[in-house]
């Protein structure tokens, strides 16, 4: 990633803040859930698992969405499409097992383009041509199906739709019966139509108000774990829209026209945090700034009379960005925050190195290996981009999620809290959003750009003829740090 030079679209100058309902031409990490962009932090069919995601559009103006699965390794698209949201709609899709990975399939009727088969049965597989050499060049991972097992989903608006030229809202729009008017309409805009030119025609800025959720469900054992999709709003400059065709790899998340962000983080030396409003030459490292933690803490639950197990997704949504070789200029050295690219001379991996410390309900630390089992050629690191950590589980896939992409910890407890630690580790970047990423600041983010959770099942079988299994599940609990280069507190 070329790092000397500004993006056009470089904010001039920023209005005053009264407040973060008043925030004009930042982007920021909405707490309320609505936004222009949504990460889905997790999707996976391993395991008898699928996973059932929604999104709604809370607002009276039509959507144009792009939606995009990427798998777990690094980031590398197995599908996209567009979806076209009416106002006030709601569109939903399960993932599920497909010829030995996975596939989506739809019992919504909003309109999409291409079209997403009707149920589970006629799920549409996955595609492995981004990593597999048949379209981007292999990155040193796997490059059969089997890579498109577990992943996550971002959905980023391009634009609403309005009837100005060609009544593309009225064709998106669900009639008496259900049913959007003429999704063929919309569809014929891009095979030869009215958008194949510019996609501009009937497309106005995006205004956001969409959330959405995911789920995790597992038929046989009776369970479902269900999250709320992280909400990037003012990801675009007011008066930009970036409408493209299905397929294409824009937008994506690094297409933030909005490069200056707003971040509540305390400095180094305070638990009091501020507003830190930072400029980025580029929009990738302005939403990288908002998921910017130096420890993430959480729960976990397992042993103790009942079959317990827990299990922590940790995904770092704009890590491709820093380590595929394909967007990264270095061959070997990733782009900081990150180590090192993902590549087969690193084992199909991208590590990086993290400190744990676990405790248990009575605040001790009761003698567990406190690392990674069994011992790994690169110590305690996250390799992924979405990863499963596990607890007390040993080798082997997780218990809950199925997940192959795991590292275990023995805590020496059954129960109690953990804490992983990004910053401090023995990072080839010291693992910080730097300085030199920014228009005229000195602000330093620590850590990694990281979502994720908790997940956890009880599992109790046939209790008086009652299937009696719980899962739960909770978003994991991030601390922020922000410095100056000379060690002040951030502004």
């Amino acid at each position: 990633m070329k790092r000397t030079s500004l993006t056009t679209a470089v904010i001039a100058g920023i209005a005053g803040v009264a407040g973060i309902s008043n925030m004009a031409s930042a982007v920021y990490l909405n707490s309320d859930g609505l936004g222009q962009v949504l990460i889905y932090p997790y999707y996976t069919v391993n395991a008898g698992n699928n996973t059932l995601l929604t999104v709604v559009n809370t607002t009276a103006a039509g959507k144009a969405v792009k939606v995009r699965f990427l798998e777990a390794y690094d980031s590398r698209e197995v599908l996209d499409f567009n979806l076209y949201l009416s106002p006030h709609d709601v569109w939903t899709a399960g993932v599920v097992p497909v010829a030995g990975g996975a596939g989506v399939f739809t019992n919504d009727n909003s309109c999409t383009v291409p079209t997403v088969p009707m149920g589970a049965t006629n799920a549409y597989p996955f595609q492995t041509s981004a990593f597999d050499g048949g379209v981007t060049a292999t990155d040193g991972g796997p490059t059969d199906v089997s890579r498109t097992l577990e992943g996550y989903v971002e959905l980023i608006e391009m634009g609403t739709v309005t009837n100005a030229t060609n009544n593309s809202l009225k064709a998106i729009t669900h009639g008496a019966n259900g049913v959007p008017a003429n999704c063929a309409q919309v569809y014929g805009a891009w095979n030869g139509g009215y958008w194949v030119p510019t996609g501009t025609a009937d497309i106005a800025s995006p205004s956001g108000g969409l959330f959405g959720s995911g789920a995790v469900i597992n038929v046989s054992q009776g369970t479902i774990a269900g999250y709320n999709a992280d909400a990037i709003d003012q990801f675009y400059v007011a008066g930009t829209s970036f409408h493209t065709a299905p397929g294409s790899l824009t937008p994506s998340i690094a297409s933030a026209t909005s490069t200056t962000s707003y971040v509540f983080a305390p400095s180094p030396t305070s638990s009091i945090p501020t507003l830190v409003t930072t400029t980025y030459a580029l929009g990738v490292d302005a939403v990288s700034s908002l998921f910017m933690a130096d420890a993430v803490y959480n729960e976990y639950w397992t042993g103790a009379g009942t079959s317990a197990a827990s299990e922590w997704v940790v995904t770092f949504p704009t890590k491709r960005f820093y380590v595929d070789p394909t967007i990264v200029t270095g061959p070997v050295i990733a782009d900081p925050p990150f180590d090192v690219v993902f590549s087969s001379r690193n084992g199909g991996t991208s590590c990086a190195p993290i400190v744990i410390n676990t405790y248990d309900r009575e605040e001790k630390s009761p003698g567990g290996t406190i690392n990674f089992s069994p011992v790994k050629v690169f110590g305690n690191a996250l390799c992924y981009e979405a990863q499963v950590v596990t607890f007390n589980q040993g080798t082997g896939a997780s218990k809950v999620l199925g997940s192959n992409l795991t590292s275990n910890i023995n805590t020496g407890a059954s129960n109690g809290w953990a804490q992983i630690s990004f910053y401090g580790a023995a990072s080839q970047t010291a693992h910080v959003l730097p300085a030199t990423y920014t228009v005229g600041s000195t602000n330093v983010f620590r850590g990694l750009p990281a979502t994720g959770f908790w997940v956890a099942n009880l599992v109790n079988g046939n209790v008086g003829g009652v299937l009696s299994n719980y899962s739960s599940l909770f978003r994991h609990k991030l601390h922020r740090t922000c410095a100056t280069t000379a060690g002040a507190t951030c502004s």
